[in-house]
């Protein structure tokens, strides 16, 4: 009897028990005559309770939760278009609003960038336990002229609520996000598909016909292409630093098939060696993208191909591939699953080559969609695999579109571009992204398991920027001698980790150079406005406050910016120290060269309309928190820490936190 209470969990039951227990105490009392009948009620009972109880926990649901990370988004952004109607009533954010849990206001870490935000989100920790810093740093242990650390692969000093989940019992998949890649068991999941990482030039091919013409069966005829003297790229397709192989091209020649059609699109055929007529490895054609794998010394590289001119009377041909990376997924055969599914990865928009104008706005957005919808279906095929508790997927589109097209400043160097049309332009562009991705979240909901827990947000929001400071030419500049390397700066967009070089600055001179910088810095101001540039001049000792200080990591001061600035860690002499950015090359054409050049090659965190690595309270800066599901009360959180969002998937899994949490489940 005692085994089968302990089997019992709910009232009903153990009310049914206490009676049978009650009748079989007073049996004594009861005829011999009756006592075989009352026993015989006795274990119809029990095999009844049992009976049920087995139902009932057949039926208990399995605790799943979806973390997905929607990088880049802005709280404020949601609010505004869920008030307008960008969003619509009935979409998911609307959803989630309406029946689940939201904040409505997320602090972030005090450098919410992407590398340290995920970490801190993953961990419940601040940058102080996790090491990581900022989206790049130094380890103050490290020699002087050892390259930066980075982010995405330094190792991870706190528990991730991935680890946390398997510790404790639970299967986790993971579709990309930082700090999960198979470098570390402890960096790896049950089931995983690596961000893929950049390996390689992407190539603009200007192709051209020859005189060699491939005859097939009777029916086929291919004409090899080449590149002419003037492509801007080779074709070679290269994995820095491993390995190089060139590819070759062949135009199908219809003049040739009787059932030529003068409409058909242009196709060409690509292939890794000399021999096309023992295959070939992909066929892009005038109308879409082909993607193409190569693997090569037991790693798998993906691109993908898009032909963007094709004048096939005059036999010209301008080819674009974007670059490879490297993808990697765990265990054997999953990779291949999820490929067979969704396609090879697609990879990332082209930032630079579009702002060198050599690929179009059109194709930008073409990549960034086809990225978004890659990522939805990864994860709709990820949750159709049984084994699994938690999943978390990523979406980096919105990160994406507003840092190359937030242009709501009027200080902005385009602001009054395109007649003064210029950022209502770009708004829309912005908007129809948050639409695709709030329908895409709607296909996700809708196709997932109904036990299904979610979890949404964001690392940061975006702000938008007028203005980069080169911080290491102002040190130049201001007589701190950055070239002689006793000082230099490492960037996080609109902050930074200023070191100071102890190999050549005496103990005794320290303190001095500290306040002096310290000064410097903060009576750096705007030569138009007369505004401080930094919010924040920190030494180690106040970033502790701020849940930065890391002893091996940690500059020796810490800097973020107010609002409207970026902030460049690169060293260029020919270049002031204050530059207005933009990534359109007409509206910095008057620049001199060195210039033009930054603005030209300048990444995202740099030169971006909108930046991110602000201090939490920057309204938009701040990121987003929604959960719904069948766990997952109606509730408005007023003030939310993202260090809560680790605790709050780990109360919904029924496990306990990550070891280094700092903060409690939200609900």
């Amino acid at each position: 009897m005692i085994l089968v209470e302990k089997g019992i969990d709910n009232s009903f039951t153990r009310n049914l028990i206490k009676k049978t227990m009650s009748l079989q105490n007073n049996k004594i009392r009861i005829s011999n005559k009756k006592l075989s009948n009352i026993v015989t009620i006795n274990c119809i009972f029990l095999i009844l309770l049992f009976s049920i109880n087995s139902h009932t926990n057949a039926q208990t649901p399995k605790k799943r939760v979806v973390m997905i990370s929607i990088d880049g988004t802005p709280d404020y952004l949601i609010d505004k278009f869920l008030d307008d109607g960008t969003l619509p009533a009935d979409g998911a954010f609307a959803r989630m609003k309406k029946k689940g849990a939201y904040a409505e206001t997320v602090l972030p870490i005090n450098v919410a960038s992407t590398g340290p935000s995920h970490i801190s989100i993953f961990t419940g920790a601040s940058p102080s336990k996790t090491g990581i810093v900022g989206n790049t740093f130094r380890n103050n242990k490290q020699n002087w002229s050892s390259p930066k650390l980075s982010a995405f692969s330094q190792p991870i000093a706190a528990e991730t609520i991935f680890q946390a989940a398997m510790r404790q019992g639970k299967k986790v998949m993971t579709l990309a996000g930082v700090g999960l890649d198979y470098t570390n068991k402890n960096r790896m999941t049950d089931y995983m598909h690596m961000y893929p990482v950049i390996s390689g030039p992407s190539l603009i091919m200007d192709l051209e016909i020859t005189d060699t013409i491939f005859n097939q069966m009777d029916t086929e005829s291919f004409i090899k292409l080449k590149t002419t003297t003037k492509s801007p790229s080779k074709a070679i397709f290269e994995v820095s630093g491993n390995f190089k192989m060139p590819l070759y091209f062949y135009l199908k020649d219809r003049m040739f098939n009787p059932m030529y059609l003068p409409n058909q699109p242009t196709e060409i055929f690509i292939d890794t060696d000399t021999d096309f007529k023992n295959g070939y490895s992909a066929i892009v054609n005038s109308q879409s993208w082909t993607g193409m794998e190569i693997e090569k010394n037991g790693k798998k590289y993906n691109t993908s191909f898009r032909i963007l001119k094709a004048d096939e009377k005059a036999g010209q041909f301008l080819l674009f591939m974007t670059a490879p990376a490297e993808v990697y997924g765990s265990p054997n055969g999953f990779l291949e699953k999820l490929q067979s599914n969704c396609g090879l990865w697609p990879g990332e928009p082209e930032n630079r080559k579009q702002t060198t104008g050599m690929v179009s706005e059109k194709i930008w957005f073409e990549q960034l969609d086809r990225l978004a919808k890659y990522s939805k279906d990864l994860i709709i095929t990820g949750m159709k695999e049984k084994e699994w508790d938690l999943l978390f997927g990523y979406f980096s589109t919105l990160d994406d579109v507003q840092h190359r097209y937030t242009l709501t400043n009027s200080r902005q160097m385009d602001y009054k571009a395109d007649n003064g049309n210029r950022p209502k332009i770009y708004a829309e562009y912005i908007k129809k992204r948050f639409q695709i991705i709030d329908n895409y979240l709607l296909d996700i909901f809708n196709t997932a398991p109904k036990e299904t827990n979610f979890v949404i947000f964001s690392d940061h929001g975006m702000i938008p920027i007028h203005t980069t400071l080169i911080i290491n030419n102002y040190f130049e500049q201001a007589g701190f001698n950055d070239s002689n390397q006793n000082i230099t700066a490492v960037s996080s967009g609109t902050a930074a980790h200023i070191y100071i070089n102890k190999e050549k600055i005496k103990a005794i001179d320290y303190e001095k150079l500290l306040n002096k910088l310290t000064e410097s810095l903060k009576s750096l101001k705007d030569n138009k406005t007369g505004e401080s540039i930094f919010k924040l001049v920190a030494n180690q000792q106040q970033q502790k406050k701020y849940g930065l200080y890391n002893k091996d990591y940690s500059g020796d001061l810490f800097v973020s910016c107010n609002a409207g600035y970026s902030i460049s860690d690169k060293l260029l002499p020919k270049v002031n120290f204050f530059v207005q950015n933009s990534f359109d090359p007409k509206m910095f054409e008057s620049e001199n060269e060195a210039t033009k050049n930054f603005l030209l090659n300048g990444t995202m965190n740099e030169t971006g309309r909108a930046v991110h690595g602000c201090l939490a309270t920057f309204r938009e800066g701040q990121p987003i928190f929604y959960a719904i599901g069948p766990d997952v009360p109606k509730k408005e959180l007023k003030n939310f820490y993202s260090l809560q969002i680790a605790p709050t998937v780990a109360k919904l899994l029924g496990i306990k936190p990550p070891m280094n949490a700092e903060q409690k489940s939200s609900f």
